[in-house]
């Protein structure tokens, strides 16, 4: 089972593990974190698991979303079927292991929220510096002003466009949010 949270996510890095670690099926999420977010991938898994069956996934937080859910999945879903559920990061569990499960879905929830935590604070101290993140823009300033006296001599805006090298949808983007 791999999980991102986003469609800018990518799942290659979580597939190959799980084919290195001999996974006979692999299914696929692509949910964020909220709630209530429909999981196909995870329910297709846990529909054509039989008794016996090994879940496996990445690491914990690929799983579920906090410790509730993880412990509902677990207990609910596979060890309440007599399937079996482990991690490539080495976390086994039994039927006994639900203390020893709590603790680790906790220390991985925890280290998520110090990854967020940091990257936060990262990106606002790249702020405090002057740094703005994202992609460079397409067009200068000179460029956009280049393309106003253009358009204001009779040229469209498609035409516009091809002599920058851009799409049109940029430089209409680009004169929009241009300062006046």
């Amino acid at each position: 089972m791999a999980r991102v949270s986003t469609d800018a996510q990518e799942l290659a890095r979580q597939i190959d593990a799980l084919k290195t670690a001999g996974c006979a099926r692999i299914y696929l999420d692509k949910a964020s974190g909220k709630k209530d977010t429909s999981r196909p991938g995870l329910t297709a898994a846990l529909d054509h698991m039989r008794r016996g069956d090994t879940l496996v996934v990445l690491d914990l937080t690929r799983l579920g979303r906090d410790t509730r859910e993880l412990l509902a999945i677990v207990e609910d879903d596979l060890h309440a079927n007599g399937r079996h559920f482990r991690t490539l990061d080495g976390i086994v569990l039994d039927m006994c292991g639900e203390l020893i499960f709590t603790v680790f879905a906790a220390i991985a929830r925890f280290q998520r929220q110090q990854i967020v935590k940091g990257t936060r604070e990262g990106l606002d101290a790249a702020r405090a510096r002057g740094r703005v993140g994202g992609r460079p823009r397409a067009l200068t300033p000179e460029q956009i002003a280049d393309a106003g006296i253009l358009l204001g001599a009779g040229q469209t805006r498609t035409d516009v466009a091809a002599k920058l090298r851009v799409s049109r949808w940029t430089l209409s983007r680009a004169l929009d949010t241009a300062p006046r």
